[in-house]
């Protein structure tokens, strides 16, 4: 049997699913319905090197939760790991509100307890500043720099916050976010 070469995600999607992938999560044998949900609009893809299509993690998890509504099964529950609850959470629901602890229960048919468990850990865990902000999920329009509030004890003046910030923006992986940043630190030097 030929095998496949594994296709890399475009820079900044690193953590998105292939077509295949995404079929595997949801339990499908084949990219058909991938594609179907694609063309019904219930995913977005990304497209990376030859036009290959990749699909946010978050976003394959939240179509998993809605596809099991309809479906009452005992052991609907047993297929969702920690983490996909957690990627989940960090995908709010179609209103734009958040997912609560209650939300996980009804999406996914797992055990309250276990929900509160998961939903307690993301909120601690998402309470803490991100590592790093060139860690951002793929986006399709990244957010402006602006200045950071400076804390307690901070001594940098504005300008000088505002510059850093428009450094950070250089490692975006999309060129379009890079070149506006790059213009606008030069027309800050002027």
């Amino acid at each position: 049997m030929a095998t496949r070469k594994h296709v890399r995600a475009p820079a900044g999607c690193e953590a998105h699913l292939t077509r295949r992938q995404a079929a595997a999560l949801l339990g499908f044998g084949s990219e058909f319905k991938i594609r179907e949900f694609e063309r019904q609009g219930l995913l977005r893809s990304v497209r990376g090197p030859m036009r290959t299509a990749f699909y946010s993690r978050a976003e394959v998890l939240a179509l998993k939760a809605r596809l099991a509504l309809p479906e009452v099964q005992k052991d609907a529950s047993a297929s969702w790991t920690d983490a996909d609850l957690i990627a989940l959470l960090e995908h709010p629901k179609t209103g734009g509100q958040p997912r609560s602890a209650l939300d996980l229960v009804m999406d996914t048919r797992i055990s309250i307890e276990r929900a509160e468990r998961v939903y307690a850990f993301w909120a601690k865990v998402a309470a803490r500043p991100s590592p790093s902000p060139a860690a951002r999920p793929c986006a399709a329009s990244p957010p402006a720099p602006v200045a950071m509030p400076q804390p307690d004890g901070e001594r940098r003046a504005e300008e000088r916050l505002t510059r850093d910030s428009l450094i950070r923006v250089l490692r975006d992986p999309d060129p379009r976010v890079r070149e506006q940043a790059f213009a606008r630190l030069r027309e800050s030097r002027s």
